[in-house]
């Protein structure tokens, strides 16, 4: 994990020393803080100009020799967090994906109470639910991947009673007639 130094806030003296000091003194001051690696932007703020005044200044600073000290202050370090690590999201075994992708053509084609490719789209539905119960792939990684929405893959799932609506009240959420199954 990597030290991430963002929206640094100076101590409350040292912020009153930048305000108080004179040019040369500011500048000694710029070169130390920047060099124990507090950001351009916590120096800024405190003195109410630009990142870019506070590099040319420590710029010039290096240029006249002014090196690490100089200001005379005991200038604490700036403080640390450490960066949440990326989520990482699982994904559908490529398999499952291949099989997904060649039957959701036909599963689609599926109409009202017809027998015709009624196989096909019942093991399209439960490769669907296998990916998510098993691979614990999430129904909107799913949806992204084959190219429809997490609605219509939820939709499937509950028409085939793989899983619950989430709200009772819509007809349409209802499990397919038992007949029509294959």
């Amino acid at each position: 994990m990597t030290k991430v130094k963002k929206n640094l806030i100076l101590p409350g003296w040292l912020a009153l020393e930048i305000r108080a000091a004179n040019a040369g003194k500011f500048i000694a001051i710029i070169s130390d803080l920047v060099d124990l690696g507090w950001t351009l932007e916590s120096i800024a703020r405190e003195r109410g100009c630009s990142r870019e005044r506070v590099r040319q200044l420590n710029k010039l600073a290096k240029e006249h020799g002014i090196k690490f000290g100089d200001s005379g202050l005991p200038l604490p370090e700036p403080p640390t967090r450490v960066e949440k690590p990326k989520v990482t999201y699982a994904e559908p075994s490529r398999a499952t994906l291949e099989r997904l992708l060649e039957l959701q053509p036909l599963a689609q084609r599926v109409r009202s109470n017809s027998r015709s490719f009624r196989r096909e789209a019942e093991e399209y539905t439960a490769l669907l639910n296998h990916s998510h119960k098993v691979e614990k792939v999430a129904l909107s990684r799913l949806a992204k991947r084959l190219g429809v929405t997490h609605g219509a893959v939820r939709f499937r799932l509950v028409r085939y009673g793989y899983i619950e609506p989430q709200t009772g009240k819509s007809k349409v959420y209802r499990p397919i007639n038992p007949a029509n199954r294959y």
